[in-house]
C-alpha cells in the first residue's frame, strides 16, 4: 500500500512539473511577443482621406457593422469585456477626443489595420485579422467618426492576459495579438460599391464576421472566447435549402432565427445588426448564400 501511494505522489509531482513547466513556457512565449516592437510603418497618407470621409459611414462601421462599440463602449470611452483571473483582463481602451488627440490619422489607421500601436507594441485582442480587409477608405471614415465623438474621461484600465490566456495564445488556439497573424506589408483592400450585390457582401463579410465565423465561414468554436459562448453558426447558407433572404433578414435583424425560431445568443451582436441598412443585409445574403 505504501509503495503505491509512493507512486501515485510522484506521479502527481510528475504532472504538476510538466504543467509548471507548460505554463512557464506558454507565459515566456507570450511575455516575449508582448515585448516585440514593430519597426515604424511609411506614412500612409491618411490625413486627407481622413479630412475628405464621410462621417456617417465612420458612425455605420463604428457603431454597426464592426461592432466596436461592444469593447470600447457604446460611448466609445472604454469598457472592460472580460475580468477572469485565469483568463485576464480583456478591456478596450478609451477612444475617445481627450485621449485619441496625440494619436495621428495614421497611427489610428495602423492600429485598426495592422494591430500595432504608435509605440510599435502589438495590440491585445484588437481584431485587425478582420479589419486587414477594410479599405483606406472605410478605415479613413472610421478615424473621421473618432474625432467627431464627444470626449469621455474614463479609463478602464489595462488588458493583459492570464495563464489561460498565455495558453491560448502560445498554442495557437486565440488571436490575441494578430498583428503577429496579418500581413504587415499588405496594404489596404478594395472595396466594390456598396450596393445589394455579392461583391460588396463579400467585403462586409470578410471585414465584419470572419473573425467570429471563421475565414471559410464554416462556423465553430470562436477563438479565444469563454466557455459559455455559443460556437459560431456556419455562414454557408447557400448549403441549407430552408434559408431565404427573408429568413436571413429576420435573423440578422432580431433576436430569433428566420429559419426555426431558435435563440441567437451571445456574442452575436444582435442589438447592433438590427441596425444594419438594407442594403448591407441585401449584400450579405446575395453573397452567403452563395457558399455551399
Amino acid at each position: 500500500m505504501k509503495t503505491l501511494l509512493k507512486a501515485v505522489a510522484a506521479l502527481v509531482l510528475l504532472l504538476a512539473l510538466v504543467a509548471a513547466a507548460g505554463l512557464s513556457w506558454a507565459w515566456w512565449k507570450t511575455d516575449s511577443a508582448l515585448a516585440q516592437r514593430f519597426p515604424p510603418r511609411q506614412t500612409l497618407g491618411m490625413a486627407a482621406a481622413v479630412q475628405a470621409a464621410p462621417v456617417d459611414l465612420g458612425r455605420q462601421i463604428v457603431t454597426v457593422r464592426n461592432g466596436c462599440v461592444d469593447c470600447h463602449g457604446a460611448d466609445l470611452g472604454g469598457a472592460t469585456v472580460v475580468e477572469n483571473p485565469m483568463i485576464g483582463k480583456l478591456s478596450g481602451p478609451n477612444l475617445t477626443p481627450v485621449r485619441m488627440k496625440a494619436w495621428s490619422d495614421d497611427e489610428i489607421a495602423v492600429a485598426v489595420r495592422y494591430g500595432v500601436s504608435r509605440d510599435g507594441r502589438p495590440l491585445i485582442l484588437m481584431p485587425s485579422h478582420e479589419y486587414q480587409h477594410l479599405s483606406k477608405d472605410d478605415v479613413a471614415a472610421i478615424v473621421a467618426y473618432l474625432r467627431s465623438v464627444a470626449s469621455v474621461d474614463r479609463d478602464p484600465g489595462a488588458t493583459r492576459l492570464g495563464p489561460v490566456g498565455w495558453v491560448l495564445f502560445a498554442t495557437g488556439q486565440a488571436p490575441f495579438l494578430p498583428a503577429f497573424v496579418i500581413d504587415q506589408k499588405a496594404g489596404f483592400a478594395t472595396k466594390p460599391a456598396e450596393a445589394p450585390t455579392a461583391e460588396f457582401g463579400r467585403y462586409l463579410a470578410a471585414s465584419a464576421c470572419s473573425g467570429c465565423h471563421g475565414a471559410e465561414f464554416r462556423g465553430g468554436p470562436i477563438p479565444g472566447g469563454p466557455p459559455d459562448w455559443a460556437p459560431a453558426a456556419s455562414l454557408r447558407l447557400g448549403a441549407d435549402s430552408r434559408w431565404s433572404a427573408e429568413a436571413f433578414a429576420t435573423s440578422v435583424r432580431t433576436t430569433r432565427s428566420g429559419i426555426d425560431g431558435h435563440a441567437i445568443r451571445a456574442p452575436m451582436p444582435v442589438a447592433l445588426y438590427a441596425k444594419m441598412t438594407d442594403t448591407e443585409v441585401g449584400a450579405l445574403w446575395a453573397y452567403l448564400s452563395t457558399l455551399r
